[in-house]
């Protein structure tokens, strides 16, 4: 059997070094911080006080070297989080928000909680982030907010959303949950919009099991937001505005409050944020160039003056045109036979997605309290031709996270084998 005879077909696979994705990691500190809370008997803060506030206090002086923020607010998830800021906005039924089409549904569905409309912009199919002009072509006179996702770790273009969001006197929510620590120029995302908010999952790269938290330069939206999930004795001790002191034994209506376990993981990995950050981009970097030759292959592209953050998800582009019209699924089945662990990406374009083509109709059926702000017909199907493009074109593939260089090069040696013999899968 010759050396470079596919694995699929019986040759020797191309990766042999043994890998598996340690992530996240769980340190001696992470489980010294959860023991000490638990011998103290510490699993439930109602204030901000102790490690909340610890937490919270790192997260906003992690955030104010160029543009301070001196409000964050922790939360029990990132989606907790982005509906706290959609209300510390003053978001309302009926109020159209732009939303990107590529980004997690969680991104999204706090918008329907709330009534709001959700529009969907395309993307740029370089840094698979919304594309400004879509979202220019998208503002109505219902439009009351711009939402923007870094997605998988590369900033969106802030100055171009900035700009129109300026033009037409919009607030601007950034999803951070993908970009930990990304930044533009010397400035961290989550701090050029009225908010940012960061999922604290266990997969992200401040990985807390669960959490969320947002930051945010305006009083008026942390007291809001604060209302919305923080009721009782943090809202006594914090909330002023007179329009909201009334509610603050009650708050409106839901329990978003960070357990105090999950403060004090994210902490610590709060701490080593830019170390590991660093470490990941190195063997990313690294992955862009062993795949860059590779015919048939795009990996992405980090444009100049920015920094990947977290890079939560590796995904290069498939040219199957390239490579004779070799299918993805047959690529893919070849690339798996050699070593490679390689899947085709979630998060979907969001436009197609049934939830936000649901009529008024089926959600009253579904008894879904935000049927009322529903359309009687199904929504637009929203013109997002790059998204439907790119999406299918999608391959997905591990965020190396340690000492992963040996492997990394083994990748891009399996990536060239295939398309090299690309001729025998057909």
């Amino acid at each position: 059997m010759r050396k470079d005879e596919l694995a699929l077909h019986g040759g020797p696979p191309a990766v042999t070094v043994e890998w598996s994705q340690d992530w996240p990691y769980i340190g001696t500190e992470e489980v010294a911080a959860v023991t000490d809370l638990l011998e103290r008997g510490v699993i439930s803060i109602y204030d901000r006080s102790g490690i909340v506030a610890e937490f919270e206090q790192a997260f906003a002086d992690y955030h104010a070297e160029e543009q301070g923020v001196p409000y964050a607010l922790s939360h029990n998830s990132g989606t907790s989080s982005l509906h706290a800021a959609y209300f510390g906005l003053g978001i309302r039924p009926g109020d159209e928000v732009v939303v990107p089409t590529y980004t997690f549904l969680a991104t999204v569905t706090p918008l329907l909680q709330m009534g709001a409309l959700p529009v969907f912009a395309d993307l740029d199919p370089v840094t698979l982030t919304m594309d400004p002009r879509s979202v220019e072509s998208r503002i109505s006179p219902r439009t009351r907010a711009i939402v923007v996702t870094h997605m998988w770790g590369h900033p969106a273009d802030m100055a171009a959303l900035l700009a129109i969001a300026e033009r037409h006197a919009l607030p601007v929510v950034e999803d951070c949950s993908h970009a930990h620590g990304a930044t533009i120029g010397n400035q961290k995302v989550g701090t050029f919009g009225s908010v940012g908010c960061f999922s604290l999952e266990g997969h992200k790269a401040v990985a807390a099991g669960e959490g969320g938290i947002l930051v945010t330069r305006s009083r008026e939206v942390y007291e809001r937001a604060l209302m919305l999930g923080h009721f009782g004795r943090r809202a006594k001790d914090e909330v002023m505005h007179k329009d909201l002191v009334p509610f603050i034994q009650t708050g409106f209506g839901h329990k978003y409050r960070m357990h105090p376990l999950a403060a004090a993981i994210a902490l610590q990995q709060l701490r080593r944020l830019d170390a590991r950050n660093e470490r990941r981009r190195a063997n990313l970097d690294l992955l862009c160039e062993v795949l860059s030759p590779v015919p048939g292959i795009r990996p992405p592209t980090t444009l100049p003056g920015v920094a990947r953050g977290g890079w939560y998800g590796f995904k290069a582009r498939y040219l199957s045109a390239e490579l004779g019209g070799l299918p993805l699924p047959r690529f893919m089945d070849a690339l798996q036979a050699e070593g490679v662990q390689v899947k085709r990406p979630g998060s979907p374009p969001l436009h197609r997605v049934p939830v936000f083509r649901i009529t008024r109709t089926e959600a009253q059926r579904l008894g879904l309290s935000w049927a009322g702000s529903l359309p009687e017909s199904t929504p637009p199907l929203w013109d997002c031709p790059v998204a439907d493009g790119v999406y299918p074109e999608l391959l997905s593939l591990p965020t190396f996270s340690g000492d992963c260089f040996p492997v990394v090069r083994q990748y891009g040696e399996a990536f060239a084998k295939v398309a090299d013999r690309w001729q025998d899968l057909l």
